[in-house]
């Protein structure tokens, strides 16, 4: 009797927990800036790493308010984006700077899969040179 008053509880517990929403952010996207430079953003739930070909490698921390979406960098600069289109294909964001359109990025191990192993990071780190439209040779 006392284990099903326990899983009783447990259920209606569960059950109460309001469900979060999917975050369509999530996930390994490209993008190109105005001059072509072609980079590409991991995101995790509360992190998006940028892989800029000419800067390298960046660090946000990220929040998703309704049509916002708010980076901080590790030196608390922030900027407030307004998310202008979301799918789980692309998204467009914009500000008072400009327009930036990304795509979808279909990889067999993900940025953040690829930091359990250091051979897959390697791996990762040198495709993102392959996956550079500019640089594919046909």
């Amino acid at each position: 009797m006392k284990n099903y008053i326990l899983f009783t509880l447990l259920l209606i517990i569960v059950s109460c927990k309001p469900d979060k929403p999917d975050n369509k952010l999530m996930g390994n996207w490209y993008g190109f800036d105005t001059d072509s430079a072609y980079y590409e953003l991991y995101i995790k739930d509360t992190l998006i790493i940028l892989n800029h070909e000419n800067l390298g490698l960046a660090e946000y921390v990220y929040e998703l308010d309704d049509n916002k979406l708010i980076t901080t960098t590790p030196l608390f600069f922030e900027r407030v984006w307004n998310v202008d289109s979301l799918t789980d294909s692309t998204f467009v964001i914009s500000d008072t700077l400009g327009v930036h359109h990304f795509q979808k990025m279909h990889v067999d191990v993900d940025y953040f899969q690829s930091m359990s192993d250091s051979l897959q990071y390697y791996r990762f780190r040198e495709d993102f040179v392959a996956r550079n439209p500019k640089l594919k040779i046909d």
